[in-house]
């Protein structure tokens, strides 16, 4: 049965604070909203890129993507993405480095690179998804598991997330990489929801063979009870491919819960945008709503406002066309009322 997408009946809301904080920007594919992020945390000669947060006690810890930024000051060095940095705050604004965590074993199936870590925490204990690659760059998710988020141990049984090749294009060993409409195997970015029912359910990021139509990228789903153990859903959302690079794909889902329904926020081009439904597992015919300018962004509640993360580039810089991979993690806010579409105001 297809979920029939509301739209909400509230209109956007600008007040004044709102409008100083913000501004559009025109691009050939219609205007930009940018949001007034602030960069919270840096690290000289690196970059941070797809990330999480996960609140414990009363700090928040940061694990996200640690990359090398290149000898222009302008790229990023490829395959230096091989470690997460950890990172823990009072208050999102004021963070502390750690030692970084799960770096590359070299050992398949990570043989090339380490990427976007999502924490969940469950009976006392957390569990981390991470992607993995291999020297083919064929992505698969593995498993890690802590008790304190600062030392982590890996499951025996890694990967514990490999694609049905029904459906997807994995491995992708036939794909063209110079092509910027193809993709190595996709299998990546996992961000994690808990049901009402107690199961767990794993978002994450593919690419849709041509039967199904030309040059579809999905978020596809899985689900489990103990964290370990996933059984494929499939496909839960699909849209074209963006035509122009770096961000050709859906990517870096993020999931939320409200108004008792499910927001789906993802990275489509140089933009964060969401569908909403009424099911975990069917967004399929929901019409895309774009957010604006933010990198795989996190979105989550706390201290009474609703916040949005950003990393990796400046927060004007939407084309990529100078800072893409060499700066760090941004925050900003929301204005999203119960019942409307939320929209960028920044922080406050």
């Amino acid at each position: 049965m297809m979920v029939v997408c509301q739209k909400s009946d509230g209109k956007p809301r600008f007040d004044r604070e709102s409008i100083m904080s913000c501004s559009l920007r025109t691009s050939p594919y219609g205007d930009i909203r940018l949001g007034a992020f602030q960069e919270v945390l840096s690290i000289p000669g690196r970059y941070l890129n797809d990330h999480c947060l996960i609140r414990k006690g009363d700090e928040w810890h940061f694990f996200g993507i640690l990359g090398n930024v290149g000898p222009d000051g302008k790229g990023y060095a490829p395959g230096s993405e091989i470690s997460f940095a950890h990172a823990v705050s009072p208050n999102l604004r004021n963070w502390q480095l750690h030692s970084e965590v799960i770096e590359r074993t070299g050992i398949w199936p990570e043989t090339y690179q380490v990427f976007a870590p999502y924490v969940i925490e469950h009976d006392g204990m957390f569990y981390m998804l991470y992607t993995a690659a291999d020297d083919m760059h064929t992505q698969r998710i593995c498993l890690a598991m802590s008790e304190d988020l600062y030392q982590w141990e890996r499951y025996a049984g890694n990967p514990v997330i490999v694609p049905s090749m029904f459906w997807t294009k994995w491995p992708g060993f036939n794909l063209d990489p110079k092509d910027p409409r193809g993709t190595y195997g996709g299998c990546r970015d996992p961000h994690i929801i808990k049901l009402d029912d107690g199961r767990f359910v794993a978002y994450w990021a593919s690419r849709l063979q041509e039967r199904f139509g030309k040059d579809l990228s999905c978020i596809a789903a899985s689900v489990s009870y103990d964290l370990i153990h996933w059984q494929e859903i499939g496909p839960v959302f699909s849209i074209k491919a963006w035509d122009d690079p770096p961000t050709q794909e859906a990517e870096s889902p993020c999931i939320v819960v409200k108004d008792s329904r499910f927001w789906l926020f993802f990275k489509h081009g140089w933009c964060t945008h969401f569908v909403v439904a009424d099911s975990p597992f069917d967004f399929h015919g929901c019409e895309p709503v774009r957010l604006g300018f933010s990198h795989a962004s996190e979105v989550f509640y706390w201290d009474g406002k609703w916040w949005i993360t950003h990393c990796s580039g400046d927060p004007d810089d939407f084309m990529y066309c100078k800072s893409n991979r060499t700066r760090g993690l941004f925050i900003g806010n929301l204005d999203w009322p119960d019942k409307e579409y939320p929209q960028l105001i920044g922080p406050n």
